[in-house]
């Protein structure tokens, strides 16, 4: 469903505006708040924080604005990930259980200096995905950290999947660039 025909049913209807609405982003949403939230969160918050977007949306958005309802609807997805991550990062700090086995080792400087950059350059890789832009960073999440194939991408996307692989390289080489533009090795 495309977003002209999504503001017609919100103008028309706000129930069926808004259900279009999450039928047609669900899967967006959910693969953006999931690679922001997979090393941090639990599946219950991946959920929640889902919901919020699209709770968010629904009291947020407005109907005249002739932008992109998919670039919106990201934003307001990535940054609730963002707080949710840096939310559940914090309770995560403040609660540690002395029974828990995990904890038997305390881990060196060294490790914690190999997690910490770790998780930047996951970072740097996945603003780098999303700056690529629709439907280019969904295809390259949904292939690269989903392992689905182009045919099923392209029912997602509502693309042909020769066009989907065509992006994809496309997309992969503009990936490698912005990679090597932030100092890291592509793939």
């Amino acid at each position: 469903m495309t977003d002209s025909e999504i503001r017609i049913k919100l103008r028309h209807s706000s129930e069926e505006g808004y259900q279009a609405l999450f039928e047609t982003y669900f899967n967006y949403v959910y693969s953006i708040t999931f690679h922001i939230l997979r090393n941090c969160a639990t599946r219950e918050d991946i959920e929640e924080c889902v919901a919020d977007v699209f709770l968010e949306v629904i009291q947020h958005y407005d109907t005249s604005h002739d932008g992109s309802v998919k670039a919106y609807i990201g934003t307001v997805a990535k940054r609730k990930a963002i707080d949710v991550s840096r939310s559940v990062s914090t309770r995560n700090s403040h609660t540690i259980s002395m029974e828990d086995e995990k904890l038997t080792e305390i881990p060196s400087s060294s490790r914690v200096d190999d997690m910490v950059e770790t998780s930047e350059r996951n970072r740097i890789l996945i603003d780098c995905i999303l700056s690529l832009g629709e439907p280019d960073s969904s295809i390259i999440l949904q292939k690269y950290f989903y392992d689905r194939n182009s045919v099923q991408i392209a029912k997602m996307l509502h693309l042909s999947p020769p066009a989907v692989r065509m992006r994809c390289n496309r997309a992969m080489k503009r990936l490698r660039k912005l990679l090597s533009e932030n100092g890291k090795k592509a793939f």
